[in-house]
């Protein structure tokens, strides 16, 4: 990796055309301030995809950015610091640093991407157990009582409920999923209508399923 890619050119290449492969460097290094020193996934693309696509960012474009990134604490947005890559950024701003979950406001599109990992977690837990009650069940009838006691107890019942519940869920994230694959119901309101529906019907389909495994048990 060469010095430029890593944010950090030298004094004599100061007043050259600025580039968003820098931009990322001052971002991944910390050197902007709204994040700590550790490489960034998320900016990994940055600018990447318009050059690939013939269009690359014009030298005023990553100038602008680079200053609107490196402004001063109490510029309120309208001063900025030269882009010179020989200056240390006068950022001192006090506001907190990205990635870091808990200064978000929890939102229905937030709380289904982190619900979806959990309910795979859960779900995987859950083959655990499944395996151990069929290992019980092909043990023998004092093994195979043993594990059916303990789900029919209230925790066994609870555990069941809630793994049937993000079994739907991560199905009809799933789903959600796929129809955004197809390049549909990207818009706001598409959004928030399909996590809504997902929600719902991950409840109609665990009380279904429960429904008719009571019904079916008599």
């Amino acid at each position: 990796m060469t010095e430029r890619s890593r944010g950090s050119v030298p004094a004599s290449a100061a007043d050259r055309t600025p580039l968003a492969q820098e931009l990322k460097g001052d971002i991944d290094s910390g050197r902007t301030g709204d994040k700590t020193a550790f490489f960034d996934p998320a900016a990994s693309p940055l600018g990447t995809d318009d050059e690939a696509a013939g269009t690359p960012d014009s030298p005023d474009r990553v100038a602008t950015a680079i200053r609107q990134e490196m402004r001063g604490p109490r510029d309120g947005g309208r001063a900025a610091v030269p882009a010179r890559r020989d200056r240390a950024p006068a950022t001192g701003r006090t506001r907190p640093r990205s990635p870091n979950i808990q200064i978000y406001r929890p939102q229905l599109t937030s709380v289904l991407s982190i619900a979806n990992r959990i309910s795979g977690i859960a779900l995987g837990l859950g083959a655990v157990g499944l395996v151990a009650w069929l290992a019980a069940a092909a043990s023998g009838p004092r093994a195979f009582a043993v594990a059916q006691s303990a789900a029919g107890s209230w925790i066994g019942q609870a555990t069941l409920l809630g793994l049937t519940y993000a079994l739907f869920l991560h199905l009809c994230g799933g789903i959600r999923h796929l129809v955004w694959d197809t390049v549909h119901g990207l818009d706001l309101r598409a959004i928030y209508l399909g996590g809504w529906t997902v929600v719902a019907s991950s409840v109609v389909l665990t009380l279904a399923a429960w429904f008719a495994g009571l019904y079916a048990g008599g």
